[in-house]
């Protein structure tokens, strides 16, 4: 409203005012937009080169990226999780790419067997396999692609934690970073499955003996004979792959690792214990185990973005990642990743 001045009249402000200041913030809400939506796009400076290794007869398709101007950089093998995973991930994984490049560090990634480019079946695969695989794109890059031993590691996600430990064992991998790592794939389940029954609101002791229930059932599914006949929720590719890899469990690697590893845990994780994974990585004193406090399990802001899964994602949370860029993961934790690695590699 306007004021009276000293005559006793009414003073309107001008109309003009109000517009200037809604298009301020409009300009600015757009620019901030635009700069996150860069987050999704690899950068034009970076210098990008295609790669194809033939790992146990499957043909693997990835991405070399490596920072502008930068000479022998730190350079790391992503990991992926679970899923039929491209490169990128369809792009979820660049405003991380984007860091690690603007931190001088290279990134390698692939396309799951299978997926995109490359040739193969991912379901057809152990933990044993992808680790396998893991250590043959480590060896590529040492060998052919000239990246030096002491400035070369593994990122990996989630399911990665079956998969990073052994390759490090089984490669000079000068350090690995690890992002919401399963120790055990049995007890994962369980407590995947009792965080989605709390979130449907189920009541403490109901929820503890479905878990046990389904434990059960499981053990008897996934066991030697059994299988998915009457499982709608799960092919029979699906059913074959978790067959292969239900007893899988990371704890003797991770105790026997030799290289450093940054361990990285959402405090909010719905999929992976918490409290498993540091517990079992803090007892190998070269891990550095972080909780990270209101953070989901790829380490996003727990208030906007914890679902288990990306079907849970609702079109306001998409929108919103898009438009956030690399301000959707927990304040710092993209400065933390790329501040231990070139820590281990300067």
């Amino acid at each position: 409203m306007g004021r009276d001045n000293e005559s006793g009249k009414r003073v309107k402000k001008p109309i003009w005012w109000g517009a200037i200041a809604a298009t301020v913030i409009i300009s600015v809400m757009v620019l901030q937009g635009l700069d996150a939506m860069r987050s999704f796009e690899l950068p034009k400076t970076a210098r990008l080169s295609d790669h194809e290794i033939l790992v146990q007869g499957d043909r693997l398709a990835g991405t070399l990226a490596l920072p502008a101007d930068q000479e022998n950089p730190a350079v790391v093998v992503i990991v992926h999780g679970d899923g039929p995973q491209n490169r990128w991930s369809d792009a979820t994984y660049l405003p991380l790419i984007n860091a690690l490049l603007d931190a001088g560090i290279g990134v390698f990634s692939w396309d799951k067997p299978g997926v995109g480019e490359s040739t193969g079946d991912r379901l057809t695969h152990s933990m044993a396999d992808r680790t396998r695989e893991a250590v043959a794109v480590y060896d590529y890059l040492r060998e052919t692609a000239g990246i030096s031993g002491n400035k070369l590691g593994f990122l990996g996600f989630s399911q990665a934690g079956w998969v990073v430990p052994q390759a490090t064992l089984d490669t000079e991998a000068a350090y690995a970073v690890l992002i919401g790592p399963a120790i055990n794939w049995r007890s994962q389940g369980a407590y995947y499955t009792s965080r989605r029954l709390e979130q449907k609101g189920i009541a403490p002791d109901e929820i503890a003996q479905a878990v046990a229930r389904n434990l059960s059932e499981n053990d008897v599914l996934f066991g030697a004979g059994g299988d998915c006949a009457r499982r709608e929720d799960m092919t029979a590719a699906r059913c074959g792959f978790v067959k292969r890899n239900y007893r899988a469990d990371a704890t003797v690697p991770v105790l026997a690792m030799t290289t450093p590893a940054l361990v990285l845990i959402g405090a909010e994780d719905l999929n992976v214990d918490p409290a498993e994974t540091a517990t079992t990585y803090a007892e190998n004193a070269l891990h550095d185990v972080r909780i990270i406090p209101e953070a989901t399990h790829s380490l996003l802001r727990a208030e906007h973005y914890n679902f288990q899964t990306p079907a849970d994602w609702t079109a306001v949370a998409g929108f919103r990642f898009m438009m956030s860029g690399a301000g959707a993961y927990a304040p710092g934790v993209l400065d933390q990743i790329t501040q231990w690695i070139d820590e281990k590699t300067r």
